[in-house]
């Protein structure tokens, strides 16, 4: 049986997807991107309270969820982007609501913080 708390991508790195949009850059492949790194994000993000600021361990889960906030920022700015550029109103704040119409063009439902897949 599969365990259901494994972490996201668990296999696959920052590098690895860069790599594959570089070469596979449809708006559906971003915004496919865009949901599973955010959930990495979430998940690695999480690990960073397991540990005491300042040592090794705090230091390495810092550095792995600053990446995937980092590339998850870059998709989100994309996709928003691409928004803007069909006429899609963003707020300054409070833009995931924007989002959802948009999102559910490409396959995905708003689950509360989440995208799920349809």
């Amino acid at each position: 049986m599969k365990n259901i708390s494994q972490e996201p991508l668990s296999k696959i790195s920052v590098h690895d997807i860069r790599n594959w949009l570089s070469h596979n850059n449809s708006i559906q492949n971003i915004v496919d991107a865009y949901v599973v790194v955010l959930e990495k994000y979430i998940c690695v993000e999480d690990d960073v309270y397991d540990y005491e600021i300042g040592t090794v361990e705090y230091n390495s889960a810092r550095l792995k969820s600053d990446e995937w906030f980092s590339l998850m920022k870059e998709l989100q700015k994309q996709i928003l982007d691409e928004m803007r550029s069909e006429g899609y109103t963003i707020p300054d704040k409070g833009y995931y609501y924007a989002m959802i119409p948009f999102m559910k063009r490409f396959g995905y439902r708003d689950g509360s913080g989440w995208w799920i897949k349809e």
